[in-house]
């Protein structure tokens, strides 16, 4: 179990925490391109407990402010866009894309040279994969190097990517992601329909670890009832990613676990193929997702703690459904939302099945270790090729090292 501090440090994510100094160096996936039009309504976000206006300005650039107004503070979400730049309702003073304040009419005409002098916190920012990526990590410092995964230089058709806000801290999330052992009990009835049957044959899967320069690569061996064994290779690519093996069709799908604040995440779902088009109606039911009405940037409305998340009483009796909620995304979301905001390690009694979930607290609390004594945490460096991470499904006989077909 962990301790009290060590929960602490691991959760807590506001400015000048030790976590949230480390997170702070990372790019962030902060919401969908689709839902940032050009010369349209500038859209709030909170990422890392601090506030942030995202915006495409009329020839498609986009860019991030922090949310107030350097002037007085008044929110920039009430901005006009025009002319690529944001001008304020309260005192019409004007930034542009690239972070510069071009207008000040409240103050007398000096020739601009007020406005030059007025600094307004603009982040970096990268519209890839239809993923809006921020950097808040300092105005003045050059940025990481950005994450190039393998599905931000593909086709849009070739990608499908969808938000939940989650009510929890963004580590149970991630630990969730992590725990192999849950998917053939938690989601027993969608897995007997569709691939991960095989799940079935081994309920207590056992977890080899590599630690790598991007983060941990979790294998989570099987034994199958032909004597075999399936291995479910998922990396965690440091700080709060993770690949899911492929589909039988090729998609994979990607998830990241961004904090808003301590207490909410933005879950992102997002499969992508780099063969051929991503068809959603192939994972839907699976994945509970009602493609036709469903909100892209927040999935999950309709079920939380005041209806249980949808939980059907009924069909658990009639064994239809062994967690009597329908849908992978919303059995995931249930169980860590059920935990409360901040779940207490201190008191938790994990087991062998819970190896990984250890290791990547160990982990993250090495890297906020490292970030304080000015040594470069994994996933931070520039040697690390993002498109190169994989997930893997693989069989391999009694004696053989996945590690040779996965590579």
């Amino acid at each position: 179990m962990a301790t009290k501090s060590m929960n602490e440090t691991l959760t807590r994510v506001g400015k000048g925490t030790p976590m949230g100094d480390l997170l702070r160096e990372y790019w962030m996936p902060a919401m969908r391109s689709e839902r940032v039009v050009a010369g349209g309504e500038p859209i709030a976000v909170e990422l890392l407990g601090e506030r942030y206006v995202i915006f495409r300005g009329d020839d498609g650039t986009v860019a991030c402010f922090d949310e107030a107004c350097p002037h007085r503070g008044a929110s920039l979400a009430l901005a006009r866009n025009e002319d690529c730049a944001l001008r304020c309702i309260y005192h019409g003073w004007k930034f542009t894309t690239a972070g510069e304040t071009v207008a000040t009419p409240s103050e007398p005409e000096d020739g601009g040279r007020f406005a030059s002098k007025v600094k307004l916190n603009h982040h970096p920012v990268v519209d890839a994969g239809g993923v809006i990526w921020v950097w808040v990590g300092g105005s003045g410092r050059e940025p990481s190097p950005f994450p190039r995964f393998a599905f931000t230089d593909l086709p849009s058709s070739h990608v499908f990517g969808i938000v939940a806000i989650l009510e929890c801290n963004w580590m149970q999330g991630l630990e969730a992601d992590i725990d192999s052992a849950h998917v053939s009990l938690l989601h027993e009835t969608e897995a007997a329909k569709g691939p991960l049957k095989d799940l079935l044959d081994d309920r207590a899967p056992r977890d080899e670890i590599d630690r790598t320069s991007w983060g941990i690569r979790y294998a989570a061996v099987r034994q199958l009832s032909t004597g075999d064994s399936l291995v479910r290779v998922k990396p965690m690519v440091m700080p709060w990613y993770t690949i899911v093996p492929e589909l039988p069709n090729g998609d994979r799908l990607w998830h990241a676990w961004v904090p808003i604040n301590d207490h909410r995440t933005i879950f992102w779902y997002l499969w992508y193929n780099e063969d051929q088009p991503v068809d959603p109606t192939y994972f839907a039911d699976q994945f509970g997702l009602d493609l036709e009405n469903m909100n892209k940037d927040n999935f999950r409305e309709g079920y939380s703690r005041d209806n249980m998340w949808g939980q059907d009483r009924a069909a658990m009796r009639a064994g239809t459904s062994f967690s009597g909620i329908s849908g992978l995304a919303a059995q995931d979301i249930a169980v860590q939302e059920s935990m409360g905001a901040i779940v207490d390690r201190s008191i938790e009694n994990p087991g062998k099945s819970d190896t990984g979930i250890v290791r990547a607290r160990h982990f993250l609390l090495d890297a906020v270790k490292e970030k304080a004594e000015g040594r470069v945490p994994a996933g931070l460096g520039d040697d690390v090729d993002y498109r190169k991470i994989r997930s893997a499904n693989v069989v391999v006989s009694d004696g053989d090292d996945w590690r040779h077909l996965v590579g």
